[in-house]
């Protein structure tokens, strides 16, 4: 990467950091001391947003065996208490899709000021999910379950909501505690299920709009609409290569017909989400060559199981997954295994990460480093290797937006990038620099920092990154000493890529 030209004009003192940091992005970077077992780092590298002061000593201490096979059984791992209080504090993390809607929703249409209420409604909405990216955050930072932590944010950028949408917005944390949470790691048919029918992701991908009105039992008007068929298809299952054609839409979308948001009408309809009958085309159907019996609700049921046993999906899930835990180019006898794996044991998530971290490849030295992180990666894993607990993250959610991921915002269908590769930018470098130094200096409130004169928690930070951290790096932080030599260690890199 050619950070040194970007770095070059802030020598000039804009960045206390940069001319350090230009030599050292300049140079080959070099492996730390090996005190810890390789496979140790690269499993805590990779299956964790980066350690926390004691993990990879207690890692170590586990084995590799035992840690990985304790962060795929997260129930087993209780939370620390300081993270439940921290999420007690956020009242709208108490609530449900219903009540939510319930408190922060449009007030009753009475047809005066409809434009000022609506106003309202969108600033208690940002309220909301300013509470979720919050949460989201105090999470990914205090959770021993860090693989689980991984994975929410894996599922939520692939079943992407886009940026703010009506309601959606006001869903945000609500689609991620009911419909991805539950099932991070477990079949891949029931959390595409609870995605498809969350009322979050029927409002931002407009399939609340996709209905076929009827009269006497007859399809009388139609008005489909292929969106979200198109993304269910696409890209959350079969995969952009695989063997759909524009039939295959135009069924789903039928099949997906009414579909709806409200109060529920039938034992079927829950939190929020209702099957409206009236606007459904009531026709038999065929999916992937595969007939779908025109029985209503049921049809749905039907073609969301006929798209998470295809054997195109098990390819599309499990590379992407090897792309977001390994490389960007997964070696292809590693992507066929883990689809094995998804096919014999009808999708299960946990089973097909155990395969992955389980193979040769996962710790192959040609995958150790050399991964640009992500901004969240960066800012959740600089908090968590400084190892003070995070009083609010309202302010870290907001450098986020500055780094240029800010949480539940992305632009494409499928979310933010599991590669590495898109986040390889040097014009965003002098803001990661930026960061890095504010955060070490406790300029990001809620995150305290480091005392100009805390000589000490260079050594500690150093500890804590273990045989991650290169020894000019190291030198190089210990001269500069206290917040600088923090911040330089945080802005190198040996940190900022993995």
């Amino acid at each position: 990467m050619q950070f040194e030209r970007v770095l070059s004009p802030l020598a000039g003192g804009v960045f206390w950091i940069a001319a350090a940091l230009l030599l050292l992005w300049a140079a080959p970077a070099f492996a730390g001391e090996a005190t810890i077992d390789p496979k140790i780092v690269q499993a805590v590298g990779r299956l964790t947003y980066g350690p926390a002061p004691g993990t990879l000593e207690q890692a170590a201490a586990m084995g590799l065996e035992a840690f990985v096979a304790a962060q795929l059984a997260p129930e087993r791992l209780p939370e620390p208490p300081e993270l439940e209080r921290a999420l007690a504090g956020l009242p709208s993390q108490q609530m449900d899709t219903v009540r939510l809607f319930r408190e922060y929703g449009p007030p009753a249409d009475d047809g005066k000021n409809a434009p000022d209420a609506m106003r309202r409604t969108f600033d208690r909405a940002d309220v909301v999910a300013l509470e979720a990216a919050k949460a989201r955050l105090l999470r990914a930072i205090l959770s021993p379950r860090q693989l689980a932590e991984r994975m929410t944010e894996f599922w939520c950028e692939h079943f992407s909501l886009g940026p703010k949408k009506g309601l959606a917005h006001l869903w945000v944390g609500s689609f991620e505690r009911e419909a991805v949470r539950p099932y991070a790691l477990g079949k891949f048919l029931d959390l595409l299920a609870a995605t498809a029918m969350h009322p979050a992701m029927l409002i931002a991908r407009d399939n609340w709009k996709n209905v076929v009105h009827r009269e006497g039992g007859t399809a009388t008007k139609e008005a489909l609409d292929l969106g979200y068929a198109t993304l269910l298809i696409n890209f959350q299952t079969l995969g952009q290569g695989g063997p759909q054609k524009p039939a295959d839409i135009q069924a789903l979308a039928r099949i997906l017909t009414g579909w709806r948001v409200g109060a529920a009408r039938a034992d079927s309809d829950t939190g929020g989400f209702y099957f409206d009958v009236e606007l459904h085309d009531p026709a038999d159907k065929v999916l992937l060559g595969q007939p779908v019996k025109g029985t209503g609700l049921g049809e749905g049921a039907a073609a969301l199981r006929i798209l998470a046993e295809h054997p195109a999906t098990a390819r599309n899930v499990c590379r992407k997954l090897a792309v977001y835990f390994l490389t960007d180019e997964p070696p292809a006898g590693l992507v066929a295994r883990m689809a094995e794996t998804f096919g014999q044991t009808g999708g299960e998530i946990r089973e097909v990460l155990r395969t992955l971290f389980s193979s040769a490849e996962f710790y192959d030295a040609k995958y150790r480093g050399g991964r640009i992180k992500s901004p969240l990666r960066q800012a959740v894993s600089a908090v968590r290797a400084l190892g003070a607990p995070p009083t609010d993250t309202a302010a870290l959610a907001g450098a986020l937006a500055g780094l240029g991921q800010p949480l539940f915002a992305a632009e494409g269908p499928e979310g933010y990038p599991a590669a590495a590769a898109p986040w390889q930018k040097p014009e965003a470098l002098p803001r990661r620099v930026s960061f890095a130094g504010d955060l070490a200096a406790g300029r990001v409130p809620g995150l305290g920092g480091v005392g100009p004169t805390a000589k000490d928690r260079v050594a500690a930070l150093a500890e804590t990154l273990g045989p991650t951290l290169s020894a000019p790096v190291r030198q190089a932080a210990e001269k500069a000493g206290g917040s600088n030599g923090v911040g330089l260690i945080l802005a190198s890199p040996d940190f900022l890529q993995y």
